[in-house]
């Protein structure tokens, strides 16, 4: 006779693919909730004489599997029934999920659903089958029931401040009675307090394991975000979660994600949505007028400009406003489940540096997810910090070896041309008799007067040269004077310009700037740099098109202590995918370029307590602007 289990997953599966779930249940609880479950069975049926008792608590995927059962039928009479009706009544597998439709009627699941979204107290049935419905089947219930002589069977939800974490089932041979009602609360109660021990330590767990994970990966920035994202996910077992990173511009650029569904089903709603998750398309402005509805944006732009702490809605669509159409964002929310989704901002310093998006099938955030999820954002914001600090480190040390090399390398060769102007010093001496006595008095004969005095000022200026470390004397510089003559140096005839390229040049410099102490040769080469860029940027797009062009530079005040200045082009722009690289040491666009003059510009910048930024639309052009102290 071969024997079947009574909630076996193969027959459920054969009855409409009731159990093929995407989430995976944990194989088993800690043992010590298990424990406590077991205990709680056990007190229902010895201290209640019930005919059995189920302890489910709620887990992944809004899953409701049996994970402690106590019996009241002598071993004998179980035996003798499971032989008479070829199966065995009692599986810890068994499972209910309440967004599965195929148990809408399920008395666990109606006893957590409830009514309007409020779950039940209990829930009383007379019917042995709407307990176990649909995993087995009406006959065999009813069969069951009259074996047992159980003539009520009770679900009794239990709650963690107002959530429910799980459901306590019973049968009995008699009615239950409002004491035996006190009693199945205050058990369910204990569990629910077992539940909260066993949640704190896994909660400590995974966030121990993110602390290590992250001084492991430390140096790497995408490797820190995927490792958050992958933690909510696959730990907190939740359907999605993304982190953006907010970059120039006011840009929160989508920067790593993780979902609980197969590779080529992600690729399916990528294709269908139109946008991938981590693309230049999936990126939310706080600047730009179309994005004030979307979440992330909320959530950092707040209320009153104090950012939010988190945002939650029910629509999936608020997260992706306006990228997403608002019927394929509800076509993604029906087919993945999600009920809520959360946008959390993490901060550094008061400063908001991201946001942690995370999408969820149950229908409220508790606290206590609110608090962890916080808790991850914050460990996002510090190893982004922690590998920005490494990078910068490493950006300087590359820089030191370079300057380094370059102050080597300067060392010879100058050491080689001075030899060489010594020698021909030497040699216009020698001949110089020769020149004063057959030259004729006049121009020709002062020559090589003039020609000795040009070289000894070339040596003392390679004498200079050849102590590159020698500390060179600040001074009062005027920021605008420097803005007009590098622009003067990188235009040196505008109307030449003006003429065979279209590009104008425009200056509009705020008056009576106070003078900034740094030196002068040096303020006037970054600024330099940026207007050499922008005019090349210009000339490339006149070729492209056809048309003229212009270039702004502009200062102006900016409160009482700072100053900014602004060069701005109408060129070729620069791609999105090369914005967030053109500050980095010897990385350039350019065929012949050395990488160095953007880098330094910043490095030179940030040394005089200054900030520099860019922004920019391919094909339309890129503005710089730089943030100066006063004082």
């Amino acid at each position: 006779m071969t024997q079947v289990s009574m909630f076996d997953s193969s027959v459920a599966r054969r009855d409409g693919n009731i159990l093929s779930r995407p989430h995976k249940l944990a194989d088993k609880i800690s043992h010590e909730l298990q424990q406590v479950l077991q205990r709680i069975a056990d007190d229902v049926v010895n201290s209640l004489g019930c005919v059995g008792a189920m302890v489910a608590p709620l887990e992944a995927g809004n899953a409701l599997p049996v994970r402690a059962y106590s019996v009241g039928i002598h071993k004998d009479l179980l035996n003798q029934l499971e032989s008479k009706l070829k199966v065995s009544f009692l599986n810890p597998e068994c499972v209910a999920y309440l967004d599965d439709k195929n148990f809408k009627d399920n008395l666990s699941v109606r006893a957590v659903k409830g009514k309007k979204g409020r779950p039940e107290q209990y829930l009383v049935s007379d019917s042995l089958y709407d307990l176990f419905r649909p995993i087995v089947s009406r006959p065999l219930s009813l069969l069951a029931q009259q074996l047992t002589g159980i003539k009520q069977v009770i679900a009794v939800p239990f709650f963690l401040d107002d959530e429910v974490v799980g459901n306590l089932f019973a049968a009995s041979r008699q009615e239950f009675s409002q004491r035996d009602i006190d009693f199945l609360t205050a058990l369910g109660h204990q569990a629910a307090t077992a539940i909260r021990s066993q949640r704190r330590l896994a909660d400590i767990h995974t966030l121990e394991q993110v602390v290590l994970e992250l001084q492991a990966s430390m140096t790497d920035e995408k490797r820190v975000l995927q490792m958050i994202v992958d933690t909510v996910v696959h730990e907190l077992d939740y359907v999605g979660a993304m982190v953006a990173t907010l970059e120039t511009g006011n840009a929160l650029p989508v920067r790593a994600y993780s979902v609980s569904m197969a590779q080529d089903i992600i690729r399916e709603w990528e294709n269908r949505l139109g946008v991938g998750f981590v693309s230049p398309k999936s990126i939310a402005y706080l600047d730009d007028e179309s994005f004030k509805d979307n979440l992330s944006v909320r959530a950092v732009k707040g209320a009153n400009g104090h950012p939010e702490k988190f945002v939650v809605s029910d629509s999936l669509y608020d997260l992706f406003r306006p990228i997403v159409p608002k019927p394929l964002a509800a076509m993604a929310q029906t087919f993945t489940g999600i009920k809520k989704v959360i946008a959390v901002p993490f901060f550094l310093e008061d400063e908001v540096v991201g946001n942690l998006f995370v999408a969820s099938r149950r229908s409220e955030f508790s606290e206590r997810e609110t608090e962890i999820l916080t808790i991850l954002g914050q460990q996002a914001a510090v190893g982004i910090r922690n590998a920005r600090i490494y990078r910068k480190s490493e950006e300087r040390r590359r820089v030191s070896q370079v300057f380094a090399d370059m102050a080597f390398n300067s060392t010879v060769q100058v050491h080689t041309l001075r030899n060489h102007i010594g020698a021909f010093r030497m040699y216009l001496q020698l001949i110089d008799p020769y020149i004063k006595q057959h030259v004729p008095e006049g121009n020709m004969r002062d020559l090589g007067d003039d020609i000795l005095l040009r070289l000894t000022q070339a040596a003392e200026i390679l004498d200079n040269l050849h102590e590159p470390w020698r500390q060179q004397a600040e001074s009062l510089v005027d920021i605008n004077g420097c803005l007009r003559q590098a622009a003067q140096k990188v235009l040196p005839d505008a109307k030449y310009v003006y003429e065979r390229y279209g590009i104008k040049l425009h200056l509009a410099l705020v008056e009576d700037l106070p003078l900034i102490p740094t030196l002068h040769e040096m303020l006037k080469e970054a600024f330099k740099i940026i207007i050499d860029n922008a005019l090349e940027a210009v000339k490339e797009k006149v070729e492209q098109v056809g048309k003229g062009g212009d270039v702004w530079i502009e200062s102006r005040r900016v409160g009482s202590n700072k100053v900014q200045i602004t060069i701005r082009d109408s060129g070729i722009g620069i791609k999105p995918d090369n914005l967030s690289r053109i500050f980095e040491m010897r990385w350039s666009t350019k065929e012949v370029g050395m990488g160095f003059g953007l880098f330094w510009t910043k490095e030179y910048i940030e040394g005089l307590a200054g900030s520099i930024d860019a922004d920019s639309t391919w094909n339309q052009g890129t503005t710089f602007k730089i943030i100066l102290p006063l004082g």
